[in-house]
């Protein structure tokens, strides 16, 4: 699962870097059509040009179905990474925990061969002790 996390890393990285330009050019197309629709004239000798209208009204309307189309699209894929990324943290936790324990381990390892290297020294030294008295004798 980890892997289809990193595999959407880069298409992640390029909705950020294009993001701006998206949310702009949707802000311009609303604009557009506010700016159409706020055009007729609502006193004297009204004439609109419906064809126009109807096809303003459409583009509108097939802009807004592309949007929800792709972030229909881009919403389980959100869903999933969340997932993924709390299934990452939690093995980054183990893990850290992991390292603490192992790093614990080896200090204790290292005291018990610091303690046996201390033994050892005491056993010769006992064994040249008892070995000189012996010859003394």
């Amino acid at each position: 699962m980890l892997c289809w996390g990193l595999f959407q890393m880069p298409y992640l990285e390029e909705w950020s870097a294009i993001e701006e330009n998206y949310s702009t050019s949707l802000s311009g197309a609303i604009k557009a059509l506010q700016d159409t629709l706020l055009r007729l004239p609502i006193n004297g000798n009204v004439r609109v040009d419906f064809r126009e209208v109807e096809e303003a009204l459409n583009s509108a309307s097939n802009v807004m179905g592309i949007i929800s189309f792709h972030l229909g699209s881009f919403l389980p894929k959100a869903e999933r990474l969340v997932r993924l990324i709390s299934e990452l943290a939690e093995v980054a936790s183990r893990e850290r925990a992991l390292v603490e324990e192992c790093g614990d381990l080896l200090t204790k390892t290292h005291m018990l061969q610091v303690e046996e290297s201390s033994l050892r020294g005491q056993l010769i030294q006992l064994s040249w002790s008892t070995t000189g008295q012996s010859r003394e004798e």
